[in-house]
């Protein structure tokens, strides 16, 4: 199967992303792989992401507000899209050079392999705790993993990013797409689900992509008990390993990081995070015994939760 005659939609889930949104559509165009075409599916934007989408080409689809989830609105997207291959992109992230898609594309050469995901590089201006989380979790080496690897890598078999990823969309559609609704970590879920029906999920450390957060403690405890509640929707990995034990090694190697670089204050600011993320996610973990009204202050997808509560009443 070549990749060279496949052809190539990406698609961008946007709200209020006119800042980042023309950077990332300019890049696109300046690839070394041929886009088919670009979709960017819109929540209701307030500012003019709708109409720099359409002046820079994208087809755009538009969906209410309170109607966006997660996996749901990127399987739609993907319903509508002409390509063989889905790139799935955020509005805030950015090839870092013009040969980001073609690298991104190149592992799906492998027919075993149902989807890739690239590296992701820190935007300049980040604060260096969340630079090192993406030191930690988006190394200079490639990497494979399938089945096999569960036992020595636990739940960071299954790491996934929703950021920058490529899907073949036949296996994509073969497997149901991203799971609905999902508060959370659908492409993390998606990769469970892969692996364990036999494929491989490949990260490409040569797919280079410009994307960080400076998330607030109280944003981070948010996310945080959002990704607990969304392995609800997949125990295999909660079984795999505890999420705990790879967060207390994370922590380890960012103090050494942080020591290492003579930031001794930021010391002090990751471990005030580490505390706001363990918070988040243990309460997360007991979602189920939190009043529905109550989860949507506790997350940060409140939308999600919102619409938990309308179809509970």
């Amino acid at each position: 199967m070549k990749l060279i005659k496949l052809r190539i939609s990406v698609i961008i889930p946007t709200l209020n992303g006119a800042n980042d949104l023309s950077k990332l559509l300019n890049q696109i165009k300046v690839q070394t792989t041929e886009i088919d075409e670009v979709i960017v599916i819109d929540s209701q934007s307030t500012d003019d992401t709708v109409q720099k989408a359409l002046q820079l080409g994208a087809k755009v689809l538009q969906i209410p507000k309170h109607d966006f989830d997660h996996g749901g609105t990127r399987n739609f997207a993907a319903k509508k899209a002409i390509g063989d291959i889905l790139v799935f992109m955020t509005q805030d992230a950015v090839p870092y050079n013009n040969h980001t898609i073609e690298n991104l594309l190149l592992p799906l050469a492998n027919p075993e392999t149902i989807v890739s995901y690239g590296r992701q590089i820190p935007k300049p201006g980040t604060k260096i705790t969340d630079q090192f989380l993406r030191l930690y979790n988006y190394p200079q080496q490639s990497l494979t993993k399938d089945k096999k690897d569960i036992n020595a890598m636990g739940i960071k078999t299954f790491q996934n990013s929703n950021v920058c990823a490529a899907y073949r969309r036949l296996e994509f559609n073969k497997l149901g797409g991203f799971p609905n609704p999902v508060v959370s970590n659908e492409d993390m879920l998606f990769a469970a689900k892969a692996i364990m029906a036999g494929y491989k999920v490949v990260y490409a450390a040569d797919a280079l992509v410009l994307h960080s957060h400076n998330y607030s403690y109280i944003n981070l405890f948010k996310r945080y008990f959002d990704i607990a509640a969304s392995l609800e929707h997949e125990p295999i990995i909660k079984n795999v390993g505890r999420a705990e034990a790879k967060g207390y090694d994370f922590l380890i190697e960012q103090f050494k990081f942080l020591r290492e670089n003579n930031r001794f204050l930021a010391i002090f600011q990751a471990s005030l995070e580490a505390i706001f993320k363990y918070a988040g996610y243990k309460l997360g973990e007991k979602n189920n015994c939190i009043p529905m009204g109550l989860k949507k202050y506790l997350g940060l997808n409140k939308n999600y939760w919102d619409r938990q509560l309308r179809n509970k009443c």
